[in-house]
């Protein structure tokens, strides 16, 4: 028992510290970078890692102050992104008790079909507030055109994270001797 919990800190802190980065990013540099309404949802990916390779609990405290703090810093409908990301989250850690995604493929199909909840609940969201003001519902091509855009950059923020976790797993060695 002791061995695994050593070994879920570097991945933690890894996500901790791209989720502040991304968070960080996604509202100034990354900003920028949007065709109309599309934009990168880096934090997905973030997400849907968390729901694959966290322990529950810890996961989804990381996903809860990700989607927090991605909801005051966007000045939406509080508690919007909160409900999506944690469902995001919901789905990948019941499908992490049978599947595993290692592949390029596999993240882009998971990031894929959570951008798909994310859009559903967000847009879901803006029409229960106020049917007016949910420009997603009246293109449904435009709904496709994120998530495509979403899945297809997933495998480059998983690259990073699991860079940032090889780099975090030299700090916390799985095996420490006790040899002086």
């Amino acid at each position: 028992m002791p061995q695994k919990r050593q070994s879920m800190w570097p991945r933690f802190l890894a996500t901790i510290l791209l989720s502040f980065i991304l968070l960080v990013l996604s509202t100034t540099l990354l900003s920028w970078w949007s065709l109309g309404p599309l934009r990168l949802q880096p934090l997905l990916v973030i997400v849907v890692s968390a729901g694959f390779k966290l322990p529950l609990i810890w996961g989804g405290c990381l996903v809860f102050m990700l989607g927090y703090a991605s909801d005051l810093l966007s000045g939406g409908v509080m508690g919007l992104q909160t409900v999506a990301y944690m469902m995001a989250f919901a789905g990948c850690a019941i499908a992490e008790r049978k599947l595993e995604i290692n592949s390029c493929f596999l993240e882009m199909l998971a990031v894929g079909l959570n951008s798909l909840v994310y859009q559903a609940v967000v847009t879901g969201g803006l029409i229960l507030m106020d049917s007016q003001s949910a420009p997603l519902l009246d293109s449904p091509g435009m709904v496709l055109a994120q998530v495509c855009l979403s899945a297809l950059t997933a495998p480059v923020f998983f690259a990073v994270l699991e860079g940032l976790v090889r780099l975090f797993t030299r700090f916390f060695p799985k095996q420490r001797s006790l040899e002086v």
